[in-house]
């Protein structure tokens, strides 16, 4: 049976001929991976009302990157270095998280979505990696840099992600300035980076879900990302 995916939307100023407006923004990316994979999308984009989505409404979710986490949702007040905030859009992916949770639905959240898993469980974020860690490697790494293995990771064993893919070292790509800080409830690390941050997290429950810090989205010819991806879908 085809699988049916709900996938988050970003929220962009965008110049088209109206002049500038505020757009919902997909990489179509994902809906090639999710279509190869024989599985039909579905987005969701910001909005201001409660989704109340039934169980038959989609079978699977991915939770896209994009802008920062308001972080008064983990408690914590605004940084500086903390960019390009939706509280719409935030509200909106909460609420997938638990309707998810609730109905058992097969999640993969990818870098602000991995972090706003944690964020839905309780979990902290780091608001800019350079103000917490001395490290060598330049986490925010865009343009051609953002299809290139930046740095690897270790899959930790007895993990979900290590029971999906056969390699325990991979390199990826890394497209972000924030990091998980405090893991939230229900959660394990799942894989870290050379200079040990959190890459990623997953469920410790019956709810299966994960969440990644790099963007295989940009990376599809790798073999992690079609482990994941036939793990999301099959």
């Amino acid at each position: 049976m085809t699988k049916l995916v709900a996938i988050s939307t970003g929220i962009e100023n965008v110049t088209l001929s109206p002049g500038e407006i505020e757009c919902s923004v997909l990489n179509m990316s994902f809906v090639d991976l999710c279509n190869k994979f024989g599985a039909e999308v579905v987005i969701v984009p910001p909005q201001s009302l409660s989704i109340e989505f039934s169980k038959s409404s989609f079978d699977r979710l991915i939770l896209t990157g994009g802008g920062d986490i308001n972080p008064e949702t983990y408690g914590e007040q605004l940084n500086s270095k903390t960019e390009r905030i939706s509280d719409r859009r935030d509200q909106t992916e909460l609420n997938l998280l638990k309707l998810a949770e609730k109905n058992s639905i097969r999640t993969l959240a990818i870098c602000r979505g991995h972090q706003m898993l944690n964020v839905y469980k309780g979990g902290t974020l780091h608001q800019h990696i350079p103000d917490s860690f001395e490290t060598d490697i330049e986490h925010l790494q865009i343009n051609e840099a953002a299809s290139q293995h930046i740095h690897n990771i270790s899959i930790l064993e007895q993990t979900m992600l290590s029971n999906i893919t056969s390699n325990n070292n991979v390199g990826v790509n890394s497209i972000h300035h924030q990091v998980i800080n405090r893991v939230g409830e229900n959660l394990k690390v799942n894989a870290i980076s050379e200079d040990n941050l959190v890459e990623g997290i997953e469920s410790t429950t019956d709810w299966e879900a994960i969440g990644i810090q790099w963007h295989p989205e940009n990376l599809v010819n790798d073999e992690i990302t079609n482990d994941l991806m036939d793990w999301l879908l099959n």
